[in-house]
């Protein structure tokens, strides 16, 4: 099958929240703006081969993707957003990849009828791309190959001499030599340890961590080595291994993660420790617990190294857990209030600037463990009452509601929800706790309220169609409904934005703009979102202003018979782009073939030929256009 062909199984409408997960803006947050702009030219380039498509109610589309080599990708829809799944290395550590990009792409455009365009210069680089690493990977097979057949005396000779010139390979077979040389002393093994993991410099950046962590990796055999042999010393040996990998992680810059899976890695090795000396004594559950602090991301197991050390260390654990969070809770409550002291004694001069401590900060971790405990042992109204000891942030409330809704106690999530919704009422997460809470309850007039404040808070695309859904479910007249929202948003186009923490509100109604002048993006992009591409052509035209995005949106997809305005439309888009262009024109000149497309040949010959006379002084513009 190819990319252009739709797939007979395919509805002829998907929900509008489907369509927009597949849209650039979704598959942007999915991945990056890097990994997106690189899975836009792996499906312009052709190298998406569909392979089987699922059709409602839980559709998907599973492609072959020519890259470095071919790789199998999955993308579908989950919960109104894209996910999806990719055998190449990025999504194997868990990114949304390139590839999953490209198969997205080429699935939306399945969907819509667009057609793919198909560009040979992208088509050209992903070729290119995966003949280098074919090429690589016929070096590495012919060298190793060569070195099987060679005389193991003359491979010594070459080591050594390319040992003699690089010190940093010297000094990876002298590691080499020391672990295959294992002695049984605490002290020396400790040191040797110590020795596998020194970075040999003061910082490690992004671009060595790989390489690094290769050198590294002989640490994790010595570890094995070393339970198998001495279970009761390993544990501390491989503490130490882990306490040094945390101590790497403060002096490189591992945001490619590298150094926080060998970490990870010695986390493993460190529970298979504690599971082969057995139970631990009492005040291991001390040592633990500070291990659990100083781990900066969650290194191990914790659940299985819980059971390993035994329930009287468990016990110890348990008790300086709860004694540690207590004070640190009395001790930011005490900050607190003295902060609040302070705001009210500074009130008519500078407010007071709250800054995070160090205290703070260890409370979060210590309440996050003490919680853990008390919800694995069933203590489920002790861990209530830790949550609910300080509620002056919004957040403590939504806390609070989320975890009386994980065990199912809806009455009291409800009774929480509406108690911190009047401590905040303009915060957006505890305003979605009690819309949650009236929806299940089937307070279905509350929730449209709650709904329709919203929409007028911060209008959208997303909350325009909740607004609906929930005057479905509250049996109000939905074409009434709709009209007095396509009325607000009317009233408010001439009105100016103010920025709030949750993005654009509009502010007073400007009565001086005239009709139609106003931005109008918003009332066109939900008409594009109900298929009503006619309707929103007829909104966007001058003087109303409309984002460009839109306008592109609504020209592409009016119907045939529509071909006139949407090249008017296109044209607007044109215009505007020449305005602040610059070399190489890229976007500029896509868009001169996409108009010249829905042009007669006469006409596309005329209007060339304006373009090289209004445009010469852009010189790279004019030489790149079409000759016809």
């Amino acid at each position: 099958m190819t990319n252009d062909q739709h797939g007979e199984d395919l509805p002829d409408a998907w929900p509008a929240e489907w369509m927009r997960a597949l849209g650039d803006d979704s598959l942007t947050q999915a991945s990056s703006d890097a990994i997106f702009q690189r899975g836009r030219v792996y499906a312009a380039s052709g190298a998406v081969r569909v392979i089987s498509e699922d059709p409602m109610p839980e559709p998907a589309l599973c492609a072959q993707v020519l890259g470095t080599k071919p790789y199998t990708t999955e993308v579908w829809i989950e919960d109104d957003d894209v996910a999806g799944s990719c055998d190449c290395p990025n999504a194997a550590d868990g990114w949304f990849c390139k590839h999953q990009v490209a198969v997205s792409i080429v699935w939306r455009s399945r969907l819509t009828g667009d057609e793919l365009i198909i560009d040979e210069e992208a088509s050209k680089k992903v070729r290119a791309s995966a003949k280098r690493a074919q090429t690589v990977k016929d070096k590495r097979t012919a060298l190793h190959d060569f070195l099987r057949g060679q005389d193991p005396s003359a491979l010594v000779e070459k080591l050594m001499e390319i040992a003699d010139r690089d010190r940093d390979i010297a000094r990876e077979l002298q590691h080499w030599r020391k672990v295959t040389e294992v002695t049984e002393q605490p002290a020396e093994l400790k040191s040797l340890v110590t020795q596998l993991l020194s970075p040999g410099r003061s910082f490690i950046a992004w671009n060595e961590t790989y390489r690094y962590v290769r050198r590294a990796e002989s640490v994790l055999p010595l570890l094995r080595q070393t339970i198998a042999r001495d279970a009761e010393a390993s544990v501390a040996l491989c503490l130490h291994a882990l306490r040094r990998g945390w101590s790497i992680l403060q002096q490189a810059d591992d945001s490619d993660g590298d150094i926080g899976g060998l970490c990870e890695a010695i986390g493993a090795e460190w529970v298979r420790s504690l599971q082969a000396a057995g139970p631990r004594p009492a005040k291991f559950g001390e040592t633990y617990l500070q291990v659990q602090l100083d781990d900066p991301f969650g290194s191990f197991e914790a659940d299985t190294a819980d059971v390993a050390i035994g329930e009287p260390a468990m016990e110890r654990y348990r008790r300086a857990l709860a004694d540690r969070w207590r004070k640190a809770k009395d001790a930011v409550l005490a900050v607190k209030v003295e902060r609040i002291a302070k705001e009210a004694a500074r009130k008519g001069g500078a407010p007071f600037r709250h800054v995070s401590s160090g205290i703070e900060v260890n409370l979060w971790t210590l309440e996050r463990l003490h919680l853990h405990q008390l919800e694995s042992a069933g203590r489920v109204d002790e861990a209530l009452a830790v949550l609910c000891e300080d509620l002056s942030m919004a957040e403590a409330h939504g806390t609070v509601v989320s975890f009386l809704e994980k065990y199912g106690r809806h009455r009291e999530a409800h009774m929480r929800a509406e108690q911190g919704l009047k401590a905040f009422p303009d915060d957006w997460h505890l305003q979605e706790a009690i819309l949650r809470c009236y929806e299940r309850d089937g307070w279905t007039a509350e929730a449209l309220g709650l709904r329709q404040k919203q929409f007028e808070q911060r209008p959208g695309v997303e909350c325009y169609h909740l607004v609906l859904k929930a005057g479905r479910a509250a049996g109000q007249d939905v074409v009434a409904l709709r009209q007095e929202l396509i009325e607000f948003m009317t009233a408010q186009e001439g009105a100016p934005r103010v920025w709030t923490s949750h993005g654009a509100r509009f502010g007073p109604v400007a009565t001086t703009s005239p009709t139609g002048a106003g931005n109008v993006s918003l009332r066109a992009e939900i008409l594009c979102s109900e298929g009503l591409w006619v309707e929103a052509c007829a909104l966007v035209q001058p003087p109303a202003k409309c984002d460009e995005r839109v306008l592109s949106h609504v020209a592409r997809h009016l119907p045939a018979e529509q071909n006139e305005q949407a090249l008017s439309l296109f044209l607007q888009i044109f215009d505007r782009s020449m305005q602040k262009s610059s070399s190489p024109y890229a976007n500029e000149l896509a868009l001169v073939e996409e108009i010249g497309a829905r042009m007669d040949p006469v006409g596309r010959s005329a209007w060339l030929a304006q373009l090289r006379a209004k445009y010469k002084a852009k010189r790279n513009f004019v030489r790149a256009l079409p000759e016809r």
